[in-house]
């Protein structure tokens, strides 16, 4: 699914549905995965879709470009990772879910940047996308179709908030063609 950012797109929060949506016209409704609990109080008013949104959204859907998800994942993820990025309340890190990465360099995670982290208790990797970059941590959202942490099961644009030692940068697909091309 392709879909391009249009003046008359509304964010509103869906009491019934407990949900931050986005009216994308003609009846189309995006149902972000944020609760009321997890919100800012600017989220319950009816807002448009602005200008700095669709700068944002493009942001989003430029650098996830390079994700193995399919159109329709892929517009899900820019548009949960735009939802945490303007609407949710700050959180604090829950790094302990992940181990300690050791990078070679000074690298420093920027928003909108593709990422892995290892699990704790199993090393399975998980891709993540930076919604919003801070000094020592950044919120992310989850950029794979799944994942469990602590028996909690988490879904594609869940958002969690980690430290910075635990992430690494993400090789991008193109970058592993061209890698493995002879």
């Amino acid at each position: 699914m392709k879909i391009t950012p249009g003046d008359n797109w509304h964010w509103f929060f869906d009491a019934e549905h407990d949900r931050m949506m986005l009216d994308l016209s003609e009846g189309l409704v995006f149902r972000s995965r944020f609760c009321a609990k997890m919100l800012t109080p600017d989220a319950f008013e009816r807002t448009r879709f602005c200008v700095d949104d669709a700068a944002l959204y493009y942001q989003f859907e430029d650098k996830s470009r390079a994700l193995p998800l399919t159109d329709a994942l892929r517009a899900e993820l820019v548009l949960n990772a735009l939802v945490a990025l303007r609407f949710l309340k700050p959180q604090m890190p829950k790094s302990w879910h992940f181990q300690t990465q050791h990078p070679t360099d000074a690298w420093q995670p920027q928003e909108r940047d593709s990422v892995l982290v290892c699990v704790n208790g199993g090393g399975e990797r998980a891709r993540l996308l930076i919604a919003e970059a801070g000094d020592n941590a950044s919120l992310c959202v989850l950029a794979q179709p799944c994942l469990t942490l602590a028996g909690r099961r988490m879904a594609l644009g869940d958002a969690i908030k980690i430290m910075h030692d635990r992430l690494q940068p993400a090789p991008r697909q193109d970058d592993l063609q061209f890698a493995t091309a002879v």
